[in-house]
């Protein structure tokens, strides 16, 4: 994640309100797949836990949230793919019942479900929303989430990634001015922060390119 780089200038960044963030982004480039895909089944989102930091109920609800916002991101940025095909939480409880994640043989059995070769599995790990308003926030909105596409053959991982940012004002991080200004200066909501996030990850993943 970048530092926020303090700068002692007295510019006009003073009248600007804030759109940019500090972000840690993993994964590969774009680039064209190397294995054939009958199809890609995508797992329900789930929320990671760490049991080391046992999270508050209200902790525990905003992960749960954010695991339905996302899964309801994919669906609407995969939505006129046809060889996508996503899977239901009862159809992985029948499979996995209580235990996850999904060890290969638990993956061939799911992704057998929809008679596709490949997974797509994402969890995520934080969903804050802003506490305030689109010019001024106590707290800003903030998203980490990680992903694996792999083939359940071999277990071969072909894109994986991890988006994890909190917006900052533009005088902490000055490196993200351009992000600043596509945001419009602003305050964004953590599933605006989110969609920006997924396309992203996305667009990394040759996989995922049109076709």
């Amino acid at each position: 994640m970048l530092r926020g780089i303090k700068a002692g200038l007295a510019v006009g960044c003073a009248v600007i309100v804030a759109g940019c963030a500090a972000q840690e982004k993993t994964g590969p480039t774009a680039k064209a797949p190397d294995v054939t895909v009958s199809c890609i089944g995508v797992l329900p989102v789930r929320p990671a836990v760490d049991m080391d930091e046992p999270m508050t109920g209200a902790e525990t609800k905003n992960l749960q949230d954010g695991a339905a916002i996302l899964d309801a991101l994919l669906k609407e940025s995969l939505r006129n793919r046809k060889d996508v095909r996503f899977l239901s939480a009862q159809q992985v409880e029948a499979v996995m019942g209580a235990e996850e994640p999904a060890g290969l043989e638990e993956s061939r059995r799911l992704a057998g479900q929809v008679s596709c070769n490949v997974l797509l599995e994402t969890t995520i790990s934080r969903y804050v929303n802003r506490v305030g308003g689109q010019y001024g926030v106590k707290e800003p909105a903030a998203v980490t989430f990680d992903y694996r596409l792999y083939e359940v053959n071999e277990g071969k991982v072909l894109c994986h990634g991890r988006f994890d940012e909190r917006q900052q004002s533009v005088m902490e991080n000055l490196l993200t001015l351009g992000k600043a200004s596509s945001r419009g200066f602003s305050w964004i909501t953590a599933e605006q922060l989110m969609r920006e996030g997924l396309k992203e990850r996305l667009d990394q993943c040759g996989y995922f390119l049109d076709r």
